[in-house]
């Protein structure tokens, strides 16, 4: 099986590393692997640091993905932002043959929008939902911070399912675990109401996560997850609002010492995600005429901060 990872940042540099072990070891299917990075080195002598979980650290090299390896591609997981989807698909699709299989890898929802629509009637595409915690803290240098689970489902085409056992094997075997859900699209949502809560709070009052749970937010956060309750319900999807508010504190006590993208972003002075979480909130319900003030204001603030506008 021919996978090409697409994007060389946290995520990316993981999902790297645990399927190159399996190419390494002569496990799995991957019969070749490749990495596309934003900007391809000059030098083919290039390496990743990993250090793992038990912070042992180790050095490998890396295979960069060529015009041949995109035209073969049978797997192609982009570990992006949300905003940076769309054109990466774009700049490949001429080189993609209609078998390859599409893997999204991402924060927020409504990227979907943004493919171009030959390549949505053209490939299958799968979304694939992490909390595996990873951090890089240099070019090509990553820390494997906090073990998770991962959930891989379809949003759009079709597929057989030889093929899906294959590439959730695929995936399974090098990073467990991968769960295969039938309604991804409601796993989708629980992930995007932890995010609309623990993203901007943290970004905006510089916090690391678990400060989330101080009685100072509870009255904003029950706001928030009340306008996502309605949103989602429009779209066809129940969420409990008991179960969202157990979910976050969760979340921000397994991550208290984490510092969420979004805050990490807006530090940087970097363009966030916040058009994909709070923004996507915002926009169904100018959509299907709900109210969604708590969002959109949090939607509003961290534009302001960020390289948004």
């Amino acid at each position: 099986m021919n996978t090409i990872i697409v994007g060389q940042g946290a995520m990316g540099l993981l999902w790297y590393h645990y399927l190159n072990q399996l190419h390494r070891n002569q496990l799995g299917t991957v019969h070749h692997l490749s990495l596309l990075a934003s900007k391809q080195p000059s030098s083919s002598n290039t390496h990743y640091h990993f250090t793992d979980i038990e912070g042992v650290s180790t050095e490998e090299s890396i295979v960069f993905a060529k015009v041949s390896d995109i035209q073969s591609a049978d797997v192609i997981i982009l570990c992006l932002k949300s905003f940076q989807i769309g054109s990466a698909l774009n700049e490949i699709s001429t080189n993609l043959n209609t078998h390859a299989n599409i893997i999204l890898a991402h924060n927020g929802m409504g990227v979907l929008d943004e493919i171009p629509p030959n390549l949505i009637a053209q490939h299958t595409i799968f979304t694939l939902l992490t909390t595996h915690g990873c951090l890089r803290t240099a070019p090509y240098n990553i820390t494997y911070t906090g073990v998770g689970v991962s959930d891989f489902g379809l949003i759009s085409g079709g597929v057989n399912s030889t093929q899906q056992l294959a590439i959730a094997s695929l995936l399974n075997t090098a990073l467990p675990e991968v769960l295969f859900n039938k309604n991804i699209k409601e796993k989708q949502w629980l992930k995007l109401a932890i995010n609309c809560v623990i993203n901007p709070l943290t970004a905006l009052n510089n916090i690391q996560n678990g400060e989330v749970n101080t009685s100072r937010f509870t009255e904003q956060i029950q706001h928030i997850l009340t306008e996502v309750v309605l949103v989602a319900k429009a779209e066809g999807i129940t969420l409990s609002f008991i179960e969202l508010i157990n979910k976050v504190q969760q979340v921000a006590f397994a991550t208290a010492k984490n510092s969420s993208s979004m805050r990490c972003d807006v530090i940087a002075n970097k363009r966030t995600e916040i058009d994909y979480i709070n923004g996507y909130v915002h926009r169904l319900g100018l959509k299907y005429n709900i109210a969604t003030p708590k969002n959109t204001q949090l939607w509003q603030q961290i534009r302001k901060l960020s390289s948004n506008l």
